[in-house]
């Protein structure tokens, strides 16, 4: 008879590689060390994109250089949650993730929610319930990464 127990394996990816960001996320992640925002926007069909494209992934046209504009580094939350458990090579957990629909764009941007007291399971649910507007807290030690944007926090001014 067969055991039903789960087996386990033990693996260790270790992985250390340059990747090369192409043109439209060079551009962005320069625009982010400068605590700059930027998107990218269809000129066939109207949409615009943080992060940005190359390709408009709607209807798949090329979005030319001077179809770039930035965007204020503000928007709402339309989807989030607190991650309990972390991984190696990541944050402490636990910590906040929302996604963010940044104001005048069609997409939505990934990032850490911070300021949130997440001793207090409720009230931070409540604090980045969808509808909630947040603004980007820039890092003070830029280096072209996602991670100029420190986090977002919720905005007081909304």
């Amino acid at each position: 008879m067969t055991s039903t127990e789960p087996l386990y394996h033990s693996v260790n990816w270790n992985l250390d590689y340059n990747l090369r960001l192409g043109k439209a996320w060079s551009r962005f992640m320069r625009g982010l060390q400068n605590q700059q925002l930027w998107a990218s926007r269809c000129d066939a069909c109207d949409r615009t994109y943080v992060p940005p494209k190359s390709f408009c992934e709607s209807c798949f046209e090329a979005v030319a250089d001077e179809d770039w504009r930035q965007v204020e580094p503000v928007g709402t939350i339309k989807a989030a949650t607190i991650v309990y458990q972390g991984f190696d090579g990541g944050p402490e957990a636990p910590y906040a993730v929302g996604a963010i629909e940044v104001d005048g764009t069609d997409t939505m941007l990934m990032h850490f929610v911070g300021g949130v007291d997440l001793t207090d399971a409720e009230g931070a649910r409540t604090t980045i319930a969808p509808g909630t507007r947040v603004r980007a807290v820039w890092s003070q030690s830029p280096d072209a990464s996602i991670t100029d944007i420190e986090h977002f926090v919720v905005d007081p001014s909304a």
